[in-house]
């Protein structure tokens, strides 16, 4: 955190774009309101209204998101007479609603092609429902999985689709065409298509005659084979297989095609959750306008002060995966999209005690992933006249009005507004293409229809292309993947190979691969040939399928006979090839420092986080030439330039203070520019002496929440307010304003910095009548200025808990506020939630709040 007026007086465009949340916006730009996070917006029964609708748009709005996603879903007891049938005239009327509030606002509007997830409903025919394969008289066919519509709202209950057939997709849109046909087009940005969950669906009709068409032979041939009836060598049933899921994969890509091109049709955009489907994910994330990836649970990391207690997580599930969010944006970059999205912060932690220092190191880790726009999970509409906590949503984070800390939601969003806004500028800057083999995937004898998700790393990070991607990532280099049918449209044009969304590569990259399609093989030996940089880390193994196998093998053999001749390098240490190669990287990663870049027309955009237990503080050498360097502090706002001095090669070396848990955005300008002469320096600061504790009679007031304000409390010990004060105090979720006056410490000091320790679990900081910021990340350290005075000073802090303790006060009176009609209510490990039993949370100013005297530092000086 940095001082308010230092801030001011650097402030950028981004900056005061982001800051201007705090008020209502007039309507921006949709690029604007796309640099600001948006929100997934369930509606339960989709029992809303007008007034409803507006109230919390502008409480959106307020608190600086950008748009939301409509998902209707089930509904609330008691509420039925409320209930809005699915695209029924009344609905379309509230959705139109939306749309017009949400412009007068400043805010974009994304829906689900359906209720609940996945896409079925009430007009889906059997025929047109998802099927299972069965072997039935001697040949493969299928049956119905039943599987009806998850957490379906009123008139969107019924069959799942089948997610393999346009024909049934051209069925199930007809509503909607009907629905939207007088529809005002520019009041919804984009349709959305959730992750893959159409469980246990695996064959289609028109199967068997695609596979036909894809591979040249008829598949019933091997029915008994394939499900396991009969028995076959590994291998070739490895290969049989791998041309049954590459069948799959077509037919899906073909589907969600489909669907994208109708939602062009319609005036929409299209935003897709590839992950889950037994399909290649680049391919099917590319499809879509806005590729989007998800988050689930958090991830375990050094950060001193980032807590993660065991009983609150989900223990069962793989940490979130940056390699794995890479898929989504790799397919967004290699195809020209410009947005690449994220569904985030999904069951973060445990209900109710989600922090939203919780949330800032996920989101660093997808945004450092290329991802540039984050949709929480979520919010979830609510009428104002329901008690607390109102009506609530199973899976999510509750980004919602009724969660204590939502007034001070405002600062993170701004910061995610600050990285966004530059992580949208510009283009990609990676260097290296490298091929992801699904084939090897595909090739597994074992399963059948192999659905790749998010909660299972194993299928990346345990094979070579994981372990050289983690490699690549280790030591610097800038990547993304390229699917087979990707690479077959890239080019090798003036020194780069250029996708055909226009992406620039200066080298590719096969890790070692069993089984590649000849067809993949050719094209990677001619970009070879024509003088592109190809790197093998061995030489592929085998062709790929059964389809066709001796003629295909015996190309595949003649081209791996020349690898390592004519353009192509087959090298086991893929790092040193590519240093060898010239292809540049940033060293910062080997400190661990994770980093994204994004190139302009006059140098480059980073970002950085520190995700380690150390301080980076020193000289760091930067992968690209650079004449000066801005810092700017996404959290507070301000910036300045930085100190740069030449390094080996023309490389820029500049000195960055990160400390563990931070993130800073540099600006880079080339020898051709320069930054305006009025821009003034990055304050660089050292300590000056030993922190000095603020003691003193703290005066404890209760100014917003419940159940009920407590009495106003006085200590000179600080501890949690439920040791402090009596039963009000334990069950109280809300904020309190602390109190204190002390003498400014007779210690030398070109600067102080006010450093909070333990918050829980935010607060927003008022010195001497000043507000100077919110404290809401780690660490909860704020830069003083000129605020602090000689003699007398006035500190006060307006702390906010989470709203565990009044959860635990409602369960263990018998509270009834459990009111949803379907999964009511669950835990993160989805059994039936009861907080009765829960300890007390920590709540307040734990301290011990110090003064720390710093001085300025010369960079040059080290």
């Amino acid at each position: 955190m940095k001082h308010l007026s230092h801030c001011l007086l650097a402030m950028s465009l981004v900056a005061a774009l982001a800051l201007s949340a705090m008020t209502v916006p007039s309507p921006p730009l949709l690029e604007e309101a796309e640099a600001r996070p948006w929100i997934r917006w369930w509606w339960p029964g989709s029992a809303v209204d007008d007034a409803g609708l507006t109230r919390q748009l502008e409480q959106f709005a307020q608190a600086g998101l950008g748009g939301v996603e409509i998902t209707p879903i089930y509904g609330a007891k008691g509420a039925e007479d409320r209930y809005l049938e699915f695209l029924s005239p009344r609905y379309l009327a509230a959705l139109e609603h939306v749309g017009r509030e949400a412009k007068r606002l400043g805010l974009g509007v994304d829906m689900a092609t359906c209720t609940g997830w996945p896409f079925g409903g009430p007009w889906v025919t059997e025929s047109d429902a998802s099927e299972k394969l069965v072997f039935v008289d001697g040949r493969l066919t299928g049956e119905p999985t039943r599987m009806m519509v998850k957490r379906a709202a009123p008139g969107g209950e019924g069959r799942v689709l089948d997610p393999y057939s346009t024909g049934a997709l051209g069925h199930y849109l007809a509503p909607f065409d009907a629905a939207f046909a007088r529809f005002p087009r520019g009041l919804i940005r984009a349709q959305f298509h959730d992750s893959f969950e159409y469980y246990g669906a695996n064959w289609t009709p028109r199967f068997a005659e695609a596979f036909r068409g894809t591979h040249g032979y008829d598949v019933q041939r091997f029915g008994a084979e394939l499900l396991g009836q009969k028995p076959l060598d590994a291998d070739t049933l490895g290969r049989l297989k791998c041309d049954y899921r590459e069948t799959l994969a077509r037919l899906h890509l073909d589907y969600i095609r489909a669907w994208s091109d109708w939602c062009h049709r319609n005036g929409f955009r299209s935003r897709d959750q590839a992950h889950g489907a037994p399909a290649n994910l680049l391919d099917v994330y590319a499809a879509a306008d806005i590729p989007e990836t998800e988050t689930f649970g958090s991830t375990p990391l050094p950060i001193p002060g980032l807590r993660r207690a065991a009983d609150e997580i989900r223990a069962d599930l793989a940490a979130p995966e940056p390699l794995l969010s890479k898929f989504a944006s790799s397919a967004g970059h290699v195809a020209g999209r410009r947005l690449i999205s994220s569904e985030s912060c999904t069951w973060l932690r445990s209900h109710w005690k989600e922090t939203l220092a919780d949330a800032k190191p996920e989101l660093d880790r997808v945004l450092l992933a290329g991802i540039n726009h984050i949709v929480y999970h979520g919010a979830i509409y609510s009428p104002p006249d329901l008690p607390w906590p109102g009506w609530l949503f199973y899976a999510s984070t509750q980004f919602n009005p009724n969660n204590p800390w939502w007034d001070d939601f405002s600062a993170l969003n701004a910061y995610v507004g600050r990285v966004q806004s530059m992580l949208q500028s510009g283009i990609p800057a990676n260097d290296v293409l490298v091929y992801w083999p699904v084939f090897d995937i595909w090739s597994d004898p074992a399963g059948l229809e192999l659905p790749l998700g998010v909660h299972s790393t194993a299928w990346i990070l345990e094979t070579p292309f994981g372990r050289l991607a983690k490699k690549l990532k280790a030591q610097g280099f800038s990547f993304d993947y390229v699917s087979d049918e990707q690479l077959r449209q890239v080019k090798w044009e003036n020194g780069n190979f250029v996708t055909a969304g226009g992406a620039h590569y200066r080298a590719l990259v096969v890790p070692a691969t069993k089984r590649m399609p000849v067809e993949t093989l050719r094209q990677v030996f001619a970009l070879g040939q024509g003088g592109g940089n190809v790197i093998f880390e061995a030489v592929p193994e085998e062709v790929s399928g059964l389809g066709r196998l001796e003629m295909r093998r015996a190309e595949f053999r003649t081209l791996v006979d020349q690898l390592g001749k004519r353009g192509t390098l087959v090298a086991a240490d893929v790092p040193a090839a590519l240093r060898q190669a010239g292809v540049p990287r940033e060293p910062i990663a080997e400190s661990g420092i994770g980093f994204i870049r994004r190139a302009r027309k006059s140098g480059y955009l980073y970002f950085l986080v520190n995700q380690t237990a150390q301080p980076l503080d020193g000289w760091v050498t930067l992968g690209t030439q650079a004449h000066s360097v801005r810092i700017i502090d996404p959290v507070a706002g301000c910036s300045g330039l930085a100190e740069v001095r030449g390094g080996k090669g023309g490389v820029a070396q500049v000195y960055l203070q990160i400390a563990p848990g931070e993130s800073v955005l540099l600006d880079t300008i080339g020898a051709s520019a320069l930054f305006p002469a009025k821009a003034i320096d990055w304050h660089y600061l050292a300590p000056a002496g030993e922190p000095v504790e603020i003691a003193g009679e703290w005066r404890i007031e209760f100014i917003k929440g419940g159940p009920v304000l407590p009495p106003p409390l006085q200590t000179k010990e600080l501890k949690s307010w439920t040791e402090l004060g009596g039963e009000e105090a334990q069950r109280f979720g809300g904020t309190a304003r602390y109190r204190i006056e002390f003498n400014r410490p007779a210690v030398a000091a070109d600067e102080w910095v006010l450093d909070l320790g333990d918050v829980r679990e935010s607060a927003r900081v008022r010195l001497n009548g000043t507000i100077l910021a919110t404290a809401w990340s780690l660490p909860f350290a704020v830069r003083l200025g000129s605020e602090l005075q000689p003699g007398r000073n006035v500190l006060e802090l307006e702390v906010t808990n989470l709203a565990a303790n009044r959860i635990r006060d409602l369960d263990r009176r018998g509270v009834p506020w459990k009111i949803m009609r379907e999964i009511n209510f669950v835990d993160i490990n989805y059994q039936p939630f009861d907080a009765s039993n829960w300890p007390l949370q920590p709540s307040g100013l734990l301290g011990p709040v110090r003064l720390r005297p710093m001085k300025q530092l010369d960079p040059g000086a080290r």
